[in-house]
C-alpha cells in the first residue's frame, strides 16, 4: 500500500500570492468622502472574485488598493472588479460620487518565470471572447511543450 500524499489539490486552497494595485479617480467635480470601514463592507464580494485586498490609501482625490489575487484572476478582471464593486456600494450606500474611466492595474512583486508563463498558458482557454471562432483560431496557436524548457 502507497502512503496517502500529505496535500491533495482537491484539499488545499490556491494561495494569493500575486500582487496588483489598482488606482482609480473620481470624476471631476466629485470628491470621495466614505465612512470608516467603508472598504471593509466589500471586501467578502472581492474575495469572491479572487481577490484579498490587502491594503488601502483613500483620498478626495483618488482610491488607492493593493490586492493579492489567485493565479486565475487576469489584471483586466482586477480592473473591472475593483471598480465595479466601489461604485455599486457606493450608490446603495447613498454616497454621492462616480469614477472617472482612467484608471490603473499594476502588477508588483516577484512573480516566477513559471507563474507568469502558466498564467499565460491559460488565457486562450480563461477569456470570454465575443467572437467563438476567434477564441478556437488563437487556441489552435497555443502550444505547450512542457519538455522543453
Amino acid at each position: 500500500m502507497f502512503p496517502q500524499p500529505l496535500y491533495n489539490p482537491s484539499r488545499v486552497n490556491p494561495a494569493f500570492k500575486l500582487r496588483y494595485t489598482w488606482f482609480g479617480w473620481p470624476t471631476s467635480g466629485y470628491n470621495l468622502r466614505w465612512p470608516v470601514g467603508f472598504l471593509d463592507q466589500i471586501k467578502p464580494s472581492w474575495e469572491s472574485d479572487g481577490l484579498r485586498l490587502l491594503e488601502s490609501h483613500v483620498e478626495t482625490t483618488e482610491v488607492r488598493l493593493l490586492f493579492s489575487a489567485l493565479p486565475v484572476v487576469s489584471p483586466v478582471y482586477i480592473a473591472a472588479r475593483a471598480k465595479g464593486r466601489l461604485a455599486y456600494a457606493m450608490r446603495t450606500s447613498g454616497i454621492k460620487g462616480e469614477f472617472s474611466r482612467k484608471l490603473a492595474v499594476r502588477s508588483i512583486g516577484d512573480n516566477t518565470t513559471a507563474e507568469v508563463q502558466n498564467y499565460i498558458s491559460q488565457q486562450v482557454v480563461a477569456e470570454k471572447f465575443v467572437d467563438p471562432k476567434f477564441s478556437e483560431q488563437l487556441q489552435s496557436c497555443t502550444i505547450d511543450f512542457p519538455d522543453v524548457d
